[in-house]
Formats: structure tokens, C-alpha cells, sequence
């Protein structure tokens, strides 16, 4: 479990969200993490306050590591090669 480290061991996602930090925890390694740190990046309800500048950087960390790891990235990497395309059909 995350709160087993001291404080200062903690990022800020896990000291100022401890429950959203336990989800993606939770989630990680199952299709599900993606569609939820997607949901906590895009606000669709129009009413959050948004989050701190650090824990977005975390955020966004989780999302690049995540992306890197993804079967997604690799399907999108191994697409064919475009190196003869050309803008107006030249």
C-alpha cells in the first residue's frame, strides 16, 4: 500500500490525492487505467478547480510512461511507412 512510506517518500499526487493516486495503482496493468487518467486530465462536467501545477506533471509523467508501455504506441509506431507521402498528390 502507498501510505506505508513517509510523507516526504511521497509525490504530490500521493500526499494531496491519496485516493486518486490508489486507483491508478489499482488500475495500473488493466485497460481501465487509460480511460482513468484520461478522465482526470479532461474536465467533462465543467466544475473541477483543476489540479496543481505538480501534480499535472506527475499526471502527465504517468500518462507518458503509460503511452510507452502501450500496445497503442506500438501499433501506431509499426503503421506503414509514410516516408512516400507527399501533400497535392505529387
Amino acid at each position: 500500500m502507498i501510505s506505508d512510506q513517509p510523507a516526504d517518500a511521497h509525490s504530490h499526487l500521493e500526499n494531496l490525492f491519496p485516493r486518486i493516486a490508489q486507483a491508478l495503482t489499482e488500475k495500473w496493468g488493466t485497460p481501465d487505467v487509460e480511460t482513468y487518467l484520461a478522465d482526470l486530465m479532461i474536465d467533462n462536467r465543467g466544475t473541477r478547480k483543476g489540479f496543481p501545477f505538480e501534480v499535472v506533471e506527475e499526471l502527465i509523467l504517468i500518462d507518458t510512461i503509460l503511452w510507452e508501455l502501450s500496445d497503442t504506441r506500438k501499433r501506431f509506431l509499426s503503421t506503414a511507412d509514410d516516408s512516400d507521402f507527399a501533400f497535392g498528390g505529387s
